[in-house]
C-alpha cells in the first residue's frame, strides 16, 4: 500500500512539474509576438519592435549566409540611411521604392521580389533578429562600417556605382555617397 501511494504521489508530482514547465514556456511565448526579438520591455521603450522586425527581415534576406559582422554592416546601412534622411524609420528605408513610368526600383531587391515572411523559427532568422537587436538596442558593431556608408551590393553584381568603396565584408561591397576618385595613375613614358 505504501509503495502504491508513493508511486501515485510521484506520478502526480511529475505531472505537476510538467504542467508548471509547460505554463512557463507558454507564458514566455505569449509575452513576445512573432515579430519581436525576446527583449526586456524596458529596452523596447527605446526601440520599436516593428522596426527591429524590419531590420531583422532585411538582414535575413540580404545576408543570412554572412558572418555576424557582415549582417551587422547591413543593419548599419539601414540606420545610416535613416540618419541621412532617406526615410524616417528603418521600416520606411527597407520598403522604400522609386516608381517611374518605366519601372519600380526597390532599395533592397528582395522587396521588389515580394519575398514571403521568413520562417520565424529558422535559425538564420533568429540570428538576424539577434543582430538587429544588438545593433539597434545596444549600438554594437558600430565600427564595422563608417556612418557615411549608405549603399552595398553583393559580389555577384557590378553596378559600377560612382560612389566611394569603403569596405568589403564577406560577399558584400559597401560604399559611401562620396564620389570615387577619378585620379588616373601617371602612365609610364616609354620613349
Amino acid at each position: 500500500m505504501i509503495t502504491f501511494k508513493f508511486y501515485k504521489l510521484s506520478k502526480v508530482m511529475l505531472l505537476a512539474i510538467t504542467v508548471v514547465i509547460g505554463l512557463m514556456l507558454s507564458n514566455k511565448n505569449l509575452s513576445h509576438s512573432s515579430d519581436t526579438v525576446p527583449v526586456l520591455s524596458a529596452e523596447l521603450a527605446s526601440v520599436d519592435a516593428k522596426q527591429l522586425a524590419c531590420v531583422a527581415k532585411n538582414i535575413f534576406y540580404e545576408a543570412k549566409g554572412e558572418s555576424i559582422i557582415g549582417q551587422a554592416a547591413i543593419a548599419h546601412v539601414v540606420l545610416n540611411r535613416v540618419a541621412h534622411g532617406f526615410a524616417g524609420t528603418p521600416c520606411k528605408v527597407v520598403y522604400q521604392k522609386t516608381v517611374t513610368e518605366q519601372k519600380v526600383t526597390c532599395q533592397f531587391s528582395w522587396v521588389c521580389a515580394e519575398k514571403a515572411e521568413p520562417n520565424k523559427n529558422d535559425h538564420k532568422y533568429k540570428v538576424a533578429q539577434q543582430v538587429a537587436y544588438d545593433v539597434m538596442v545596444h549600438d554594437r558593431y558600430n565600427d564595422v562600417i563608417p556612418k557615411s556608408t549608405l549603399f552595398f551590393h553583393n559580389l555577384t553584381v557590378d553596378p559600377s556605382w560612382p560612389y566611394k568603396k569603403v569596405a568589403q565584408i564577406g560577399n558584400h561591397v559597401f560604399y559611401s555617397k562620396a564620389k570615387k576618385s577619378n585620379v588616373n595613375p601617371k602612365k609610364k613614358d616609354n620613349r
